[in-house]
């Protein structure tokens, strides 16, 4: 026979698991979001470079011809 108690225990433990389990889930999409904002922003600087460089090859090329 099942002890009802036994089985009361097991579930709010169960119970108990769940919750951290979805706090842990929270806190990774949490970060997730911080991390996918950094990555834009460092994408952002990194075009912002590219950009200067290119310009700063093309004023290179025009101090070169006068």
């Amino acid at each position: 026979m099942i002890d009802k108690k036994i089985v009361e225990s097991k579930l709010e433990t169960l119970n108990a698991n769940k919750l951290q389990v979805a706090e842990k889930i929270r806190a990774a999409q949490e970060t997730i979001k911080q991390s996918n904002a950094d990555l834009n922003a460092l994408q952002g600087a990194i075009q912002l470079c590219e950009q200067l460089l290119s310009e700063n090859v093309e004023a290179e090329k025009q101090d070169d011809k006068n």
